[in-house]
């Protein structure tokens, strides 16, 4: 392992700004293309205009191929961006190896097909300067010693088929002088002439088995894994592709189907979902919703867990398993008795009736506990010696400790109070307090009345690809907490 020079520090700080910066002109470009789609009069309707951009004239399709090469390049970039600004940033980071400079040149041809080339011609650089520190030569003889590697894999395969052949020939020529079975005995004699002994024969060949059947096995897992993963993928890769689809084609197609051009991608179905039917409004009351709710579930678990687990009283355990015993019960039983507690305190209809249910949960407070119980009791017997107090003891010991398991929390409760759906659709029946789930099946994404109303399907599955993109994003990004929250609550010490 060899030390990262500033040099190569400053050459990769220079060429993540400059994906940066491409990054934030690419989004500014798809946020501008948007902004001059125009929308049909009825949303059932395709529209087929021309627009011009700098003199130059461009049709719908057109538009539409350049916005999905734009979505392509920032769902592939933007990402990347971030993983180089969290290595550029990590202070742990001060030795590299081969990966690193292989890393560099995968992100350098990236970013020469993709039009960036500065930043392509300063990872080549670094690179070049990774490997002559690592390997003692320049990226040119690594090209030609790649070469030369992927050569010698050829002659060596050559050689050996030709061997194969030879010892066939032979001993098609064996069977033809002496018989089969001299055949087969000259054959092993030349075997074990050739290997040393029968048994050293034997284990390479239980060698070669093992291998292959490790290899059949890895195979087998990771064709399990891939159809797996292809079937998670499937609904969401229908939502958007029928978000993007024409209403049309999607009332009128008998087979429905699974691939359309870039050209016929109808951007315009995201850009009618954010403007024709309060979008905002509804966004804004569930991040509302979400963001109180989850502040109160935090604390009341942070609270409760703390109580549960450190505080000595009578009754705690017998409290406890009573507040266990409710998780056997389903949650659809609760709804009628909190309907009535809601209606008789006046909250009917309002967002204190979406919020307080919201505000407390058994399950979180037992996994919560389970992490506080792993905290050894002489650091709250030290704790007390010194004068510490059982809030500032939780506050400065507990909560830092407990943090992965208190980050899982807080994230899976913005998720639930994000896809709420029942409750929220029973309390709050006005349409000024939605939020998003309820209001993407409603009467908003429907034309025409009584019998003849029809859901414009498009338009409604662009709201929820909207709508589910920030869940996809929060969780991508914060897995590695939710794992590591999870795994530290299921180990013991």
């Amino acid at each position: 392992m060899k030390r990262i020079t500033k040099e190569i520090k400053r050459l990769d700080l220079i060429a993540t700004l400059i994906d940066i910066a491409y990054a934030i002109i690419y989004l500014s470009l798809l946020g501008y293309f948007f902004w001059v789609l125009v929308e049909p009069e009825v949303i059932t309707d395709v529209v087929n205009t021309t627009y011009n951009f700098i003199g130059i004239e461009v049709t719908s399709a057109q538009l539409n191929v350049m916005i999905s090469l734009l979505v392509g390049y920032l769902l592939v970039f933007v990402p990347t961006a971030v993983k180089h600004v969290k290595r550029v940033v990590d202070k742990e980071t001060i030795e590299m190896d081969p990966w690193d400079y292989r890393s560099q040149i995968l992100y350098a041809f990236m970013a020469f097909f993709t039009g960036n080339i500065a930043s392509a011609v300063i990872r080549f650089i670094t690179a070049n300067k990774m490997m002559l520190i690592i390997q003692d030569y320049n990226l040119g003889k690594g090209f030609i010693e790649g070469f030369k590697a992927i050569g010698k894999f050829f002659v060596s395969l050559v050689d050996s088929t030709k061997a194969y052949f030879e010892r066939r020939t032979q001993y098609k020529s064996n069977i033809s002088k002496f018989g089969k079975e001299k055949a087969k005995a000259m054959k092993i004699e030349a075997e074990v002439a050739r290997k040393g002994s029968l048994s050293q024969q034997d284990l390479e060949r239980v060698g070669r088995n093992d291998l292959i059947v490790k290899t059949l096995g890895l195979v087998a897992m990771y064709t399990f894994l891939t159809f797996i993963a292809i079937f998670i993928f499937i609904p969401f890769y229908w939502m958007i592709l029928t978000a993007l689809k024409t209403n049309v084609e999607l009332t009128t197609r008998l087979n429905p189907r699974f691939f359309i051009g870039l050209d016929e991608m109808q951007w315009v179905n995201f850009k009618v979902a954010f403007t024709r039917f309060s979008f905002w409004r509804y966004l804004g009351n569930t991040v509302t919703v979400g963001l109180i709710s989850m502040v109160g579930t935090v604390t009341t678990t942070i609270l409760a867990a703390f109580a549960f687990s450190r505080l000595d009283f009578k009754g705690r355990e017998f409290i406890f398993s009573i507040l266990l015993m409710t998780m056997m019960i389903p949650g659809e039983l609760y709804t009628i008795t909190n309907y009535i507690t809601v209606r008789n305190l006046g909250w009917y209809d309002s967002f204190l009736a979406l919020i307080f249910p919201f505000m407390t949960s058994v399950f979180y407070i037992f996994f919560l506990r389970q992490s506080f119980k792993q905290i050894p009791d002489s650091l709250y017997r030290a704790a007390q010696v010194d004068g510490c107090g059982d809030f500032k003891y939780l506050t400065r010991v507990m909560i830092p400790i407990a943090r992965p398991t208190i980050t899982t929390i807080t994230i899976l409760s913005a998720i639930g109070a994000w896809d709420a759906y029942i409750w929220p659709q029973l309390v709050a029946p006005s349409e000024k307090n939605w939020l998003i789930s309820v209001a993407l099946r409603s009467t908003s994404f429907v034309v025409g009345s009584g019998s003849d109303a029809r859901p414009v399907y498009n338009v409604q599955l662009a709201a929820t690809a909207l709508v589910t993109v920030p869940l996809l994003i929060i969780f991508f990004s914060l897995k590695k907490y939710i794992i590591r929250g999870v795994g530290r609550s299921g180990t013991k010490g």
